[in-house]
């Protein structure tokens, strides 16, 4: 489960809007949020109108018959959505960057503890012959 769905639930306005923000510099067509989000055609279609309607996205370029959509950047609850986002992914890669290196001391206390050891193995069988 991606970050904003894990706080506001997996259902798929919250999918759709994920994808945007996980995307945002992508221009996106209904075809490339039904397979990232593996939402129903018709479910994605329908977001999309709402999500329009509330200004969260918006109609860039066509190409055929295909329409692009991106993030509203002048919306201000885009905006929160992406400093929401920004901020849960950093916090989480500060946790794991701590535990991370947490583990490097854990791993190399036991490297010295283990060379400490060793030294001292043979030290005591030098010192017996």
């Amino acid at each position: 489960m991606s970050v904003l769905s894990e706080l506001f639930g997996n259902c798929p306005q919250m999918k759709i809007i994920e994808t945007f923000a996980e995307n945002y510099n992508d221009k996106l067509y209904a075809a490339d949020i039904v397979r990232m989000t593996d939402v129903h055609k018709a479910t994605v279609h329908s977001h999309l109108n709402k999500l329009l309607s509330e200004g969260l996205i918006v109609k860039k370029e066509k190409i055929g018959n295909i329409q692009l959509y991106q993030l509203n950047f002048d919306n201000p609850k885009a905006k929160m959505i992406l400093m929401l986002e920004s901020y849960i992914v950093s916090e989480r890669l500060e946790k794991l960057i701590l535990e991370d290196a947490e583990n490097e001391t854990d791993v190399a206390t036991s490297k010295i503890s283990i060379s400490e050891s060793v030294a001292s193995n043979t030290s005591e069988q030098v010192n017996a012959l």
